[in-house]
């Protein structure tokens, strides 16, 4: 089972590119809910405000849950939906995908990228129509398995990162924070899988498919 949350992005990806799965568990963010359920999905849990949407009623009748916030809260609704995890067993040990969260307002954007470091005891993943991003902590190894355009590595903390199987490889390297060389690395043409390794600090590593 994997663990699906859409947002409310003007960018919708999640029509695109899931594949239903009837075993999934899914959460919907305020209109959200909406994709889920035009996606003939009844969502296990709808969360929010629901200030982007003027269908609660509609979302309440087609969802198993309905949890409403104010809207003047201290968390953004990816935020709520990522704590709702802790009531479901075994919760760190599957697999989240996150889709339309991207490519409408860049705060709510870069919050996302900022909650995967936050929680990074799940295992989160951002999903849009090109772009997968995960985080990478201290001590993680990572096999990129899916044949991807490019793959960046941008570090949110000062971090030694080693890279292998790629066309631009680095052993134990500092990066620090401004540091862009580690960005548009490309996977090798001989099929081998590139192999990120975090010695310290954390990461982003953002793939992409055109």
């Amino acid at each position: 089972m994997k663990i699906i949350i859409v947002g409310a992005s003007s960018i919708k990806s999640f029509v695109k590119k899931y594949h239903l799965n009837p075993s999934d568990y899914f959460i919907g963010l305020d209109a959200g809910s909406i994709e889920i359920i035009n996606h003939d999905i009844i969502p296990d849990i709808s969360i929010g405000d629901f200030d982007s949407t003027n269908q609660l009623e509609f979302i309440k009748k087609n969802s198993f849950k309905t949890i409403v916030y104010p809207s003047k809260k201290d968390e953004t609704d990816l935020e709520l939906a990522i704590k709702t995890l802790e009531l479901l067993k075994g919760s760190k040990d599957l697999n989240i995908e996150i889709y339309d969260v991207t490519g409408g307002r860049l705060d709510q954007e870069y919050n996302a990228y900022m909650l995967l470091a936050k929680y990074n005891m799940y295992r989160l993943k951002i999903i849009d129509e090109h772009n997968e991003v995960i985080y990478l902590k201290e001590n993680d190894k990572y096999v990129i398995n899916k044949k991807c355009d490019y793959f960046s590595i941008c570090p949110n903390q000062k971090s030694t990162v080693s890279i292998k199987n790629a066309e631009y490889e680095i052993n134990d390297v500092k990066l620090n924070l401004i540091d862009t060389y580690a960005i548009s690395n490309k996977m090798l043409d001989n099929g081998t899988k590139p192999i990120i390794e975090v010695k310290k600090g954390g990461i982003y590593l953002f793939c992409y498919y055109s």
